[in-house]
Formats: structure tokens, sequence, C-alpha cells
């Protein structure tokens, strides 16, 4: 992602076609669907904040859209 220069989601998908938007947060599948990666990539300053690295099934709970930019 360091080298990366996405400017929007479908640029993203190009190199990770899992990805997907959820909420303000953009989500990608991990090892086969087994995790989801939840980040905020903010493509104007072309930096990408961390938000959760979940199970499938913890993600399934829900409990990460407690997140008060969701």
């Amino acid at each position: 992602m360091k080298s990366a220069h996405w400017q929007n989601l479908v640029e993203v998908q190009q190199v990770y076609p899992s990805a997907e938007a959820v909420g303000n947060f953009t989500v990608f599948n991990i090892k086969g669907n087994s995790y989801r990666l939840i980040v905020d990539l903010n493509y104007k300053e072309q930096k990408v904040y961390y938000k959760h690295f979940l199970t499938h099934a913890d993600y399934d709970k829900g409990d990460w859209k407690n997140d008060p930019y969701f």
C-alpha cells in the first residue's frame, strides 16, 4: 500500500478485488475470507488508517460498526 496512489475504491479493487466499501471504511478479505482488515483510506492525503483486524465471525457480529466514524 505504501507505493500505491489510489484515487478511489475502483482503483483499489484493481489490485485487491475483494475490497469493498462498508460505511466509511474499506474492508479487505484476508486468507480466503477467514479475516477482515478494516481501514479508512484517505485518498486525498494518500494515508491508510488501521481500524480493525477481525476474524470473519467477529466481523459478522457487527460490534466494529459502533466506531463513531462508521
